[in-house]
């Protein structure tokens, strides 16, 4: 069997842009962390938990707790959702993603995995 890994963003999808809105927005609404360094290629791991916990350790001395980190999932999802809903097109897919997959799926000896750093 081969396995073929597709990341999301960017890749598939096209929500870069709208990704890193609401993340920064989550920061802030649930953490009230503003003004971070949005030059996601500085950080050591450029993944969504990477940069939250890199933010943590600088701000608070500290990684999150369990707690901080569901409230940041919580507000981050709902961002999301309001995004998509009031303008679907910020999550676009990647031309000819779905027609890839859809081949990949179809093809004996193959699986797809989908993996994000969101």
């Amino acid at each position: 069997m081969k396995l073929v890994i597709f990341d999301v963003d960017g890749t598939l999808t096209q929500t870069n842009a709208v990704d890193g809105i609401c993340f920064v927005q989550a920061l802030a609404d649930a953490h009230s962390i503003t003004e971070i360094n949005t030059n996601w290629i500085d950080y050591r791991y450029v993944t969504d938990s990477g940069i939250m916990f890199e933010i943590f350790r600088e701000r608070f001395g500290r990684p999150p707790d369990d707690a901080e980190l569901r409230s940041y999932k919580s507000c981050l999802l709902n961002l999301l959702e309001t995004h998509w809903n009031k303008d679907s097109s910020l999550f676009a897919e990647i031309s000819g993603a779905s027609c890839a997959l859809t081949r990949l799926t179809q093809e004996t000896g193959w699986a797809v995995a989908l993996a994000t750093g969101c």
